[in-house]
């Protein structure tokens, strides 16, 4: 296998591929005045000890990067979800409940492992992000939507679209955040995010 080290990681080239992706797109964001400083990144042993809590062995390169950037602390990036190194076996155990209740009800959700599954984002407890266990070996895998109501949706074609798309809220929010700055508004902590 060609592939290069990264942090004691061999890489082949699909997952050095993936991690640029993922580099390409927080840099663009930080690039349009979003502080770096405001997240925190995971550890490879603390990514691995998430992967273990859930009871999958491996996390897809794209994602082992996102982590890596803001696995600890998401900040504004991801404010109000449950992410990174925090997500457990419980969090795993309530995305299958989602599923379970498409099983449940007879809706057809195209998971191929839903037990292995990988729980990536909490969005208030009843919404979660993952990758499907059938897809962990690849480098930049889909990213599904399980919705408690049973709703599972392959939302994302890849961690890459996915963490491009949350890279757009964050710039969404700095446009906002501008206008109100521009109208004389008070500031806000958000503000404090970005560079102005």
């Amino acid at each position: 296998m060609h592939g290069l080290q990264e942090s004691g990681w061999v890489v082949d080239e699909s997952a050095a591929a993936a991690v640029r992706g993922i580099r390409d797109v927080f840099d663009q964001v930080v690039a349009g005045g979003f502080r770096a400083e405001k997240v925190e990144g995971a550890s490879d042993e603390e990514i691995d000890a998430m992967a273990a809590a859930q009871g999958v062995r491996m996390v897809p390169a794209a994602l082992r990067e996102v982590l890596r950037i803001l696995g600890k602390q998401g900040g504004a990036w991801l404010p109000g979800a449950g992410f990174g190194i925090s997500m457990g076996a419980q969090d795993k155990e309530y995305a299958l409940w989602c599923v379970e209740e498409a099983e449940e009800r007879g809706i057809a959700h195209g998971m191929r492992d839903p037990q292995g599954l990988l729980a990536v984002l909490d969005a208030a407890a009843s919404s979660y992000v993952v990758v499907d266990g059938a897809d962990l070996a690849e480098a930049d895998p889909p990213m599904w939507v399980l919705v408690e109501s049973g709703e599972v949706t392959r939302r994302h074609e890849s961690v890459t679209a996915w963490f491009a798309l949350t890279g757009e809220g964050v710039m969404d929010t700095r446009r906002m955040l501008a206008e109100r700055r521009a109208h004389g508004c008070r500031e806000t902590p958000g503000e404090a995010s970005y560079r102005w």
